[in-house]
C-alpha cells in the first residue's frame, strides 16, 4: 500500500513538474493554432490587464507606439479577426525561446507576416497563471509597418 501511495504521489510530481515545464510551449503553440485558423477565442488568451505594446514604423521616419489593455485588444481581436481571415494575413513564428522569470515566462519569436513580407524580431509576449492556474498573456510586444515588403 506505502509503495502504490509513494508512486501515485512520485507520478504526480513528475507530470505536474513535467506540465509545467510543457505548459508554456503548449499554451504559446495553441496561440499560434487559434491565430492561423483566424480564431476570434485566441482573445481568451489574453488577461484583461494585459498591457499590448504596439511599434510602428512608417516609411518616412515618423515611429508610433501605442499601448492597449488586455480588454481593449481582446475587443479589437474580436473585431478585425473576420477581416484577417477574408485577406488571408497569416503570420508564423520562427526561432522561438522561451525563459522563465521568476513566476513570469518570456517568449521571444521572430514572426514573420505573409502578407507584408517582414519579419517582426523584436516580437515577444509574457505569460503568467491566473489565480486558476491557467496561462494567460500578461504583456504582449509587436513591431508593425504599414508597407509591404513582398
Amino acid at each position: 500500500m506505502f509503495y502504490v501511495a509513494a508512486f501515485s504521489v512520485f507520478t504526480m510530481l513528475l507530470l505536474q513538474t513535467a506540465h509545467a515545464g510543457e505548459s508554456v510551449s503548449e499554451f504559446f503553440n495553441r496561440y499560434g493554432r487559434l491565430n492561423g485558423n483566424f480564431d476570434p477565442s485566441v482573445a481568451d488568451l489574453y488577461s484583461d490587464t494585459a498591457k499590448i505594446h504596439t511599434f510602428r514604423r512608417y516609411p518616412f521616419g515618423l515611429q508610433r507606439t501605442i499601448v492597449l489593455s488586455g480588454a481593449q485588444w481582446k475587443s479589437l481581436i474580436v473585431t478585425i479577426m473576420p477581416l484577417a481571415k477574408a485577406k488571408n494575413d497569416i503570420s508564423t513564428t520562427s526561432n522561438v525561446t522561451i525563459s522563465r522569470h521568476g513566476q513570469v515566462y518570456k517568449i521571444k519569436a521572430n514572426r514573420y507576416f505573409t502578407i507584408k513580407c517582414y519579419t517582426d524580431t523584436g516580437y515577444y509576449m509574457i505569460v503568467a497563471q491566473n489565480e486558476l492556474k491557467k496561462w494567460q498573456i500578461v504583456e504582449e510586444y509587436m513591431e508593425t509597418q504599414p508597407q509591404s515588403d513582398c
